[in-house]
């Protein structure tokens, strides 16, 4: 069992991960993801988003989202009639969310606190359903978190997941060697510049751990909880709740593809026609996304 670090040392790691997300900006156009190009995004990511918006719905508010960052899920969420409080880490994160529901005129149905995820308590019999999306991989004490999760729930309610998972060793060397040989948005001598974060890209769950108090190249040098908990989450919801779907989604090579410069048709293309070939493969279970979708039941 990989120790957690020392008080002091968690203190030095939670101010440095509140620092980068504080500092994320929406888009970063040296390094542009899925999520960044809107037909890449439909053709990867939304069909799942709105299946845990459907999902979500269906199982009711009030809604608790865990990492609600800049606001879009929990907006989403409250403009299709559920009551939603989402906690962020990053205070100027859950400023810009509550930005932006005053925008859209939901301030009375969508309200953002901030809080350390690990430590933050959670009212007991509150919630009806406890969403989580692309946050569960970034906390360290995962199991803590999802025994006040389950116990912020209703009897027979939901948590509802999407995150990512990372992938194989493989996988990973072939993305990185395309990333580092075909011309990207980023120039060969940036690249090079920035190979020391391969330990990170190619380190386990467990070795990110291990790094915690010592510190290494293993830990992202601006989000040092990154990945910290990514091939721990399907085993630590299945210990606590009952797995009513579960399916992963998105391969990894597909990050690359935004990176590349390439027309953007190009892009698209690439991706289209593979999909036809990764879906089935993944509902067979040849392969398996980079990203999970779990819907669990308290157990109680």
């Amino acid at each position: 069992m990989i120790p957690n670090p020392s008080p002091d040392r968690y203190d030095e790691l939670i101010a440095r991960e509140t620092r980068h997300w504080d500092a994320t900006a929406d888009h970063d156009p040296g390094n542009p993801q899925l999520w960044d190009d809107p037909r890449l995004f439909e053709l990867a990511l939304a069909r799942p988003y709105r299946h845990l918006i459907a999902r979500t719905r269906t199982s009711g508010g009030p809604v608790l989202e865990l990492g609600c960052g800049d606001g879009q899920l929990a907006c989403d969420l409250a403009r299709a009639g559920l009551m939603v409080t989402g906690i962020d880490l990053s205070e100027e994160r859950v400023a810009r969310a509550r930005v932006r529901s005053r925008s859209l005129g939901l301030e009375q149905v969508a309200r953002f606190v901030s809080g350390d995820l690990n430590m933050v308590p959670m009212p007991r019999g509150a919630y009806a359903t406890v969403v989580a999306h692309d946050a569960l991989h970034h906390i360290l004490a995962l199991d803590e978190v999802l025994d006040r999760a389950r116990d912020a729930l209703v009897p027979d309610g939901r948590l509802i997941v999407s995150d990512f998972v990372g992938a194989g060793l493989l996988e990973k060397l072939a993305c990185a060697a395309a990333v580092a040989v075909l011309p990207t948005r980023q120039s060969y001598a940036t690249k090079w510049r920035l190979r020391a974060r391969a330990r990170a890209l190619f380190a386990s769950e467990h070795g990110k751990r291990a790094a915690l108090e010592r510190g290494g190249a293993e830990l992202h040098d601006a989000s040092p909880f990154e990945g910290i908990s990514q091939e721990s989450i399907l085993p630590h919801v299945a210990e606590r709740f009952e797995i009513v779907e579960y399916f992963t989604f998105c391969p990894f090579w597909y990050h690359v593809m935004p990176k590349l410069r390439l027309p953007r048709v190009l892009r698209e293309g690439i991706v289209r026609a593979f999909r036809h070939i990764d879906e089935p493969l993944n509902r067979r279970g040849v392969t398996r996304g980079s990203y999970c979708f779990i819907e669990a039941r308290r157990r109680d």
